[in-house]
């Protein structure tokens, strides 16, 4: 529970984290399309390629595993917590 407890900021964190670089993610494509020449699907082309974009998606990439791990470790120290108080439980019930 201490873990829970002591993550809970850098969860969020980490969770605005992923929001913003999504955010940056799209200004940067819409940034660079907007200042592209030529069709659509060239100007669309032109910003995935870009390496602004690939640098914000490789940002956007970095922050997500963040956020996954820790998402990942406190549903773990959710699961263990849970197990123990079906085992108390359980033992209270005898």
């Amino acid at each position: 529970m201490l873990f829970l407890a002591s993550t809970d900021e850098d969860f969020a964190e980490a969770k605005t984290g992923v929001l913003r670089c999504e955010i940056l993610c799209k200004r940067s494509r819409s940034r660079i399309f907007i200042a592209g020449e030529g069709s659509v699907e060239m100007r669309k082309a032109g910003a995935e390629i870009h390496a602004e974009v690939i640098a914000a998606d490789d940002a956007l990439i970095a922050a997500t595993l963040e956020f996954e791990s820790l998402r990942a470790k406190r549903q773990r120290a959710e699961l263990v917590i849970e197990g123990a108080r079906t085992l108390e439980a359980s033992r209270r019930g005898k």
